[in-house]
């Protein structure tokens, strides 16, 4: 399937390409669509089939939070996301307007010059895409709009020292896993851009 394919031509005509880079497409979305999520759904999938489960279902999270977004009226989210190969390979959602609101677990001083980075997930990992892309797309496109705090709430471990090249945690918290099995530890980043 090509960039003419019926796929591309879909995506172009609600999309905006902010970068290239190879043969990766960095793109964004106002309007939020269900298939931006396979990056979580596969991340999702990859927990079973590595007997990895850890009680907490990203699917099932972000679908409750675009759902709830559709109600809000002070809150708006930006749809990222990566095309490779004409596949989605990356999704990554970012939260603005009256985001204290939102039943946060941290204040926010400055809510007017602050996003939320949510559900930030790459099928491979590993391979540098996510560093380019806070690096050279996500950054450098809120930050020419005047923005100047990127939030990031993560319970996922593995994604703690990630965050900390690019911020300084602030705060932490616990959360309940889905079936009320265990408490997860969660850490709250701030990214000055």
């Amino acid at each position: 399937m090509g960039w003419g394919s019926p796929f591309y031509i879909y995506y172009n005509k609600i999309m905006e390409i902010l970068r290239t880079e190879k043969s990766v497409k960095y793109c964004f979305d106002k309007n939020f669509s269900y298939k931006y999520l396979i990056p979580v759904s596969r991340f999702v999938q990859t927990k079973l089939a590595q007997n990895n489960w850890d009680d907490y279902n990203e699917l099932y999270h972000a679908v409750h939070l675009a759902e709830r977004l559709k109600k809000e009226t002070d809150i708006w989210c930006d749809t990222h996301f990566m095309l490779k190969d004409d596949s989605i390979a990356g999704v990554l959602l970012i939260l603005g307007g009256k985001i204290n609101t939102w039943g946060n677990r941290y204040w926010i001083e400055n809510e007017e010059v602050s996003l939320f980075l949510k559900y930030f997930h790459i099928t491979n990992k590993g391979q540098g895409y996510g560093s380019f892309w806070l690096d050279s797309v996500i950054i450098p496109y809120y930050k020419d709009k005047g923005y100047r705090n990127i939030y990031v709430h993560s319970s996922h471990e593995k994604s703690f020292p990630f965050y900390n090249r690019y911020g300084s945690e602030i705060a932490t918290y616990e959360q309940m896993s889905d079936n009320a099995l265990f408490k997860r530890e969660g850490k709250i980043f701030l990214i000055i851009i």
